[in-house]
């Protein structure tokens, strides 16, 4: 406990842009889990700065919104009827995924599987998390088709990390994640569509408003 304070107190003075940051403790926490804190402080550093997570949290978290829209596109693209029936229920990518992003799996996840996650991450950079997505959203199709709103949630939030409690269920689906295919070349051409639909709105805004949100 004493470990875990200071790691996240010394991130918030290294970092004054972002400081403490919703959900850092469950990361830090994985991390110190394998290594004495100085290193892990330095782990944690490295992967908020060189691999971005930290972008996730600037500008009133418009990168990680970005992310959402880049799942949901990916999932309009492979699960088809998942994405469909997820928008029939108006069920979002923030509803659910907010945590996936910003924590890493860490926070409702069992270590066995966060292990993997992070050692993946280390290896591949961000873009993992897209990858383990759509890997749960595969396997966990069938049940999610037959959910209603707050059905759907509640899996996610309850039954879906219960699932992975068991070494092999979360070995077989880092494999699926694994061979998960995610061009670069396609998230870079959703990330240009977000950007063009923000642009709008936000020319659809009034400047008023706009300026209560970003300075007041």
């Amino acid at each position: 406990q004493e470990s875990l304070y200071k790691i996240c107190k010394a991130y918030s003075v290294y970092d004054e842009d972002i400081g403490y940051c919703q959900g850092q403790s469950f990361l830090a926490a994985v991390l110190l889990l394998h290594m004495p804190e100085e290193q892990a402080f330095c782990v944690l550093v490295k992967i908020m700065y060189d691999y971005g997570l930290r972008d996730l949290y600037k500008n009133n978290f418009e990168d990680l919104h970005c992310k959402f829209y880049q799942l949901e596109r990916l999932m309009q693209e492979q699960l088809p009827d998942l994405h469909s029936h997820f928008c029939d229920l108006n069920l979002e990518a923030h509803m659910y995924a907010s945590q996936w992003f910003l924590t890493l799996f860490t926070a409702k996840f069992p270590l066995c599987m966060v292990f993997h996650i992070i050692d993946l991450l280390l290896c591949e950079g961000l873009n993992i998390i897209f990858h383990v997505a759509l890997a749960l959203l595969k396997t966990s199709k069938e049940d999610l088709l037959q959910a209603d709103f707050e059905g759907a949630l509640k899996f996610f939030r309850v039954q879906l990390p219960k699932r992975y409690r068991a070494e092999e269920n979360a070995r077989r689906l880092m494999e699926q994640a694994c061979n998960i295919k995610v061009p670069t070349k396609k998230l870079e051409k959703y990330e240009k569509e977000y950007q063009t639909m923000r642009e709008s709105q936000l020319q659809q805004e009034d400047p008023m408003d706009r300026y209560k949100f970003v300075y007041l």
